[in-house]
């Protein structure tokens, strides 16, 4: 016995394909396939938002480490600036106590001077 193969197209399988069952066969096949182009859609979409999340993940990495280089390199050009400025108030410590010695021996040496020329 041969079975008869039924036609996808006969929705009600009544045997007959009625144009509105086309009309319903062929809406149905459309939406599957727009089903399936709104799924590959999705799953490109899905995948390129991994990509762009890996590769922000690196930039942030990457960032990062710009980041602390910068740091290091200001904060050793600030530890020499410092090291320079604590240097430099030394010596203009020192020129100032020099300065001020000799403005003292100066005031002495007039004192002195007055108190002699009153005795």
């Amino acid at each position: 016995m041969e079975e008869e193969k039924k036609n996808p197209m006969d929705l009600n399988g009544d045997g007959k394909v009625s144009f509105g069952e086309k009309v319903q066969y062929y809406a149905g096949k459309a939406g599957e396939k727009v089903e399936e182009g709104v799924k590959k859609v999705y799953d490109g979409v899905k995948e390129d938002a991994k990509d762009a999340l890996e590769d922000a993940k690196v930039l942030a990495a990457k960032a990062k480490e710009k980041g602390k280089e910068v740091y290091d390199k200001a904060a050793d050009k600030a530890k020499d600036m410092y090291a320079e400025a604590k240097v430099n108030a030394a010596e203009l410590a020192e020129k100032g106590k020099a300065k001020a010695a000799e403005a003292v021996g100066a005031a002495k040496a007039k004192i002195q001077d007055l108190k002699e020329k009153k005795a």
